[in-house]
This record gives C-alpha cells, sequence and structure tokens, in this order.
C-alpha cells in the first residue's frame, strides 16, 4: 500500500454502476455509486471509451472529485496469479513473468505490462532466502492506453491501476484481518469468491452467473426490459424478489459459493474460513441473503472489519464499493 498522504479516488467500474471512492489521507470522505448509461459496459468490457470519459468528466465536476485516481481493474482487463518462484533479484523477475503467463497469454507477451508484489519470502533450510511467493499480474498494453487516455480526457491522472484481487488484499491489510475468512463479491455480471487466510490470498472462484441472472427472470416472469426489471427487484415490486423464479437463482447461487468454499479449502490445504464477508450490489438483497445463509454452514457478515472507524453516513455505501475502496489504498 501508499504511504496514504495527499488525496485520492478509487473507481470500480461495473455493468450498471462506477463506484467511487474518496480517500483523504487515511480518512474516507465519499463513497458513493453512479448508474451508468445504458449499453456503455457489457461483462466487464468497456464499449465506449469516449463516452465514459464524458461521463467521468461530469462525475468528477459533480461531486469535485480530486485529481489523483485509481482504478480496479476486471478480470476481463488483466490475468492475476500467485505462484511460488526461486529466489531472485528484481531485474530477474522483471524477466521471467511473461513466461509465468505463458499458459494463460497467446498473445506477444511483449505486448502486456507485468508487475508483481512479494506476499512473503521463504527462508531455505539454512535461512537464507529461497523462494519468493508472488502476486503478480499481466495487461494488455491496448486496454491500458486506452484506461489512461480516458482517464487523462475525465481530467483524472491515473496513478495506479490494479487488479481486484490486490484491492480487496489493500482493503485487508488496512483492517489487520488476521484470521480465515473470504469475501463473496455478489456482482451484476458476476459472483466471485476470494479466500484469504488474513490478508494472504489464498485463491479466487467465479461462479457461473450474476445477480443479473436474477433480473433476466424477474424481466421475464413480468414481460419488461431487464432494466425495468432491476427497479422491480430493487423495490420488491408486485414480490418481484421473492418470485418461485428468483428463489431457485438464490439456491443455486448459495450451493455454488459452498462448492467454491469447500473446492478452495481442499486444494489450498488452508483452514476453514471462520466467515465469509458479503460485499457488491447483491447486499442489498435480503431474500439473497436470506438462502446464503441457509445454504452455506458459514456466517455471513458485512465488511464493517474493515472500516471500523468509517464515518456512519458512508457505512451504506461501502459495501458497494469495497474493491473502489482497496484501490484508492494503493
Amino acid at each position: 500500500m501508499s504511504d496514504l498522504k495527499g488525496k485520492c479516488v478509487g473507481f470500480d467500474i461495473g455493468s450498471l454502476n462506477l463506484h467511487f471512492a474518496v480517500r483523504d489521507g487515511a480518512r474516507w470522505v465519499r463513497i458513493g455509486a453512479e448508474p451508468l448509461p445504458e449499453g456503455l459496459v457489457r461483462e466487464g468490457q468497456i464499449l465506449s471509451y469516449q463516452a465514459l470519459a464524458d461521463f467521468l468528466r461530469e462525475l468528477r465536476r459533480r461531486h469535485r472529485l480530486p485529481r489523483a485516481a485509481a482504478l480496479v481493474l476486471p478480470g476481463s482487463a488483466c490475468y492475476c496469479r500467485r505462484f511460488t518462484t526461486a529466489y531472485m533479484t528484481d531485474e530477474q523477475l522483471r524477466f521471467n513473468l511473461p513466461y509465468e503467463f505463458r499458459d494463460y497469454i497467446s498473445a506477444d507477451k511483449e505486448s502486456f505490462y507485468y508487475d508483481y508484489a512479494v506476499v512473503r519470502t521463504l527462508p531455505g533450510d539454512g535461512g537464507a532466502p529461497a523462494e519468493l511467493d508472488l502476486m503478480a499480474a499481466a495487461a494488455p498494453k491496448g486496454v491500458m492506453a486506452e484506461y489512461l487516455a480516458m482517464l487523462r480526457h475525465a481530467g483524472f491522472q491515473l496513478k495506479t491501476a490494479i487488479p481486484e484481487e490486490l484491492a480487496y488484499i489493500n482493503l485487508l491489510r488496512a483492517g489487520g484481518a488476521a484470521h480465515s475468512h473470504a469475501i463473496l463479491d455478489l456482482g451484476h455480471s458476476a459472483v466471485r469468491l476470494y479466500m484469504f487466510d488474513g490478508a494472504y490470498f489464498e485463491g479466487q472462484r467465479v461462479l457461473d452467473f450474476g445477480c443479473a441472472a436474477i433480473d433476466a427472470a424477474i424481466a421475464e416472469h413480468f414481460g419488461v426490459d431487464v432494466h425495468v426489471a432491476a427497479s422491480y427487484r430493487a423495490q420488491n415490486y408486485a414480490g418481484a424478489a421473492l418470485l418461485p423464479e428468483c428463489a431457485q437463482l438464490y439456491n443455486a447461487i448459495g450451493v455454488e459459493v459452498l462448492k467454491a468454499v469447500n473446492y478452495q479449502r481442499f486444494n489450498s490445504g488452508g483452514e476453514e474460513p471462520e466467515h465469509i464477508h458479503v460485499c457488491g450490489g447483491g447486499v442489498q438483497n435480503s431474500a439473497l441473503l436470506a438462502a446464503l445463509r441457509d445454504a452455506v454452514p458459514l456466517p455471513l457478515t458485512d465488511m464493517s472489519e474493515f472500516w471500523p472507524s468509517l464515518d456512519r453516513k458512508l457505512v451504506d455505501d461501502a459495501p458497494l464499493a469495497a474493491a473502489a475502496m482497496g484501490a484508492a489504498y494503493q
């Protein structure tokens, strides 16, 4: 994490909303969300960088956001993985990083940016450093150039762009997490489960569908557009959030979360999480949370553990912008 000097705004660009969090030193001063224009982002892919730049410029003016910006990179815009390698210098690591992604990237390795963070240094038999436990990321240079130009056009100066995993790691470190737990991001286009041992990232599972499937079921039932269906769900109009079709999806998400927890625990050999922190737009769906509590034999809790001194007026929006907050810590 950075030394937390000055002001910075973190952005997390979703499919429906843009979430932002403004940090002034170590203090959070503004957290919010703005609905994105229809058709601007689809499944993590920005369809018009120019239109999004115009949207961000108006957002900056209206909320008086600072120029320094940090961005959460969606999984569609980068590759992120954790691995162990022999101890080596920074120069050697920079040279070898592209080869660690050869099973994921078929394009020319020179067309990507690579970066890493040391999770921990592992000693050998004599106590000298023998291996490095790393988090590493690769992002296409073309995509990063688009992000940089977009934010510059909107009046921002991009300080850093990091994967979702690292954004959550920053948040956990700031909160002093010291136990085994998980973060469940109930997103619109996808539901993701991140497993941690303290602030050490253990693994991630992406479920087959996100909360968009719920809106699609409501839209089909009422014969309306999915955007109208989203408002029906949010207001539970005519019992929309409690439809049998929605209940089936809630149960399916619960089963997938349980399978993901068991799979990740088996593969990592780690301890079972003490609890699961829930964030993302799905936290506003009480019927979904109730179904998850019935399906998963682990306590579901909020994320207040990671921002214990947060101003009360910001508490409700923080779970929706958790990744943006983590990015602003970088």
